[in-house]
Formats: C-alpha cells, sequence, structure tokens
C-alpha cells in the first residue's frame, strides 16, 4: 500500500520511469518481520522460502512475496535473485548521506519503537524521517520521537484493509480522501527535509 499510495499521488516515480524496487515495496511484512531483517543485515532473507500453490512466503507465513506471481514454485532462484537485487538497492539507499523517508502503515499490534531504532542505527546519523500511519488506532498513546511521524487515520469505510487495491475502493470518495491525507503527511514531510 505505502509504495502504491505514494505512486498514484505522484509523490514516488513509476518503475517505468528508472525507479527502483526495494525489498520492503512488493510483498506484505509485518514490523516485527522488518526489524530482524534489519538487526541480521538480510542473512536469513532467503531461509525458510515456500511456495503456497500462489506465490512465494517466509516460513511460519511471515512475509508474503504476493506481487511476485511470475516466479512460479519451480523458480525459487528467480524470486531469490529478483529479491537480491532489491536488498543491493536498498543497501546503497541506507548509505548514501541524503535524506531519506521510511513509510509504514501499521496492520497489527507493532513495535515501531524497535524499528525505529533500527533505521537510526543503520542510518549511522545520516539525516531521515520515519512516517507511521496507524489506521486502526494500534497505537495507544502518541509518542515523540525526533524522526517519527506518527498520524492516525482510520481506514475509510469497512473492508478497505482487505481491498485498498481495488479501483472501486481507492477510486471511491472516502478512498480518495483517505489516501490525501496519507500523501499529503509525505508531501509536507518532503518539503520539510
Amino acid at each position: 500500500m505505502p509504495r502504491t499510495i505514494l505512486t498514484r499521488w505522484k509523490l514516488k516515480p513509476k518503475k517505468i520511469f528508472g525507479e527502483l524496487s526495494y525489498p520492503f515495496d512488493l510483498a506484505v511484512f509485518g514490523i516485527p518481520e522488518i526489524t530482524k531483517i534489519l538487526q541480521t543485515d538480510f542473512n536469513e532473507f532467503f531461509n525458510n522460502l515456500e511456495f503456497n500453490g500462489q506465490y512465494w512466503i517466509k516460513a511460519p507465513n511471515c512475509i508474503y512475496f504476493s506481487h511476485d506471481k511470475d516466479c512460479g514454485k519451480d523458480d525459487k532462484f528467480k524470486i531469490i535473485e529478483k529479491y537480491s537485487k532489491r536488498i543491493e538497492n536498498f543497501k546503497k539507499v541506507i548509505i548514501n548521506p541524503e535524506p531519506v523517508i521510511f513509510f509504514q502503515i501499521l496492520g497489527d499490534s507493532e513495535d515501531v519503537i524497535k524499528q525505529y531504532n533500527e533505521l537510526k542505527r543503520i542510518r549511522n546519523s545520516n539525516p531521515f524521517k520515519f512516517i507511521v500511519i496507524d489506521t486502526e488506532n494500534i497505537m495507544e498513546k502518541e509518542f515523540e520521537l525526533e524522526d517519527v511521524i506518527l498520524k492516525k487515520i482510520p481506514y475509510p469505510i469497512k473492508d478497505y484493509k482487505l481491498n485498498w487495491w481495488k479501483k472501486e475502493y481507492y477510486n471511491s470518495k472516502q478512498g480518495k480522501a483517505f489516501e490525501k491525507q496519507i500523501a499529503e503527511i509525505c508531501k509536507d514531510s518532503i518539503l520539510r527535509f
């Protein structure tokens, strides 16, 4: 959802215009999985890959590579090759001294502070912002961390969480208003950097 919204609102270029893909762009992750991946520097990223009949997953059902349906059950090397390139792209961004914005939409009760600490560690004093959108009022309280922007923006209509990618949802009046709020937060963060 984050990459799609930012692309749809022209805050992130499309792939056809040279925008690189990163490992967290086109798969489904929770914050605990992302945090663990950052802590281990992707060393265990390809462990426990399984094909579930439709797409690859990282067992036990922690990561879903649902956008890589071109990688069938006999294409384990292909999914590894594809994500190895995305990991390489990510590592280049991480060491780049230019400001970076990380963007996360919460899906479950997750430890944002642990992920923030990992982002801070790997950025090694390079500037960044971490935008966190809490769609389900998961964060019990607001917290103040210098580089974190936490906003509570509820999903606009019932079933939006599971259907956000369908045109009738994102193109609805409520869907457009939801995405516009997120886009404005990101745009404001970019302009302030």
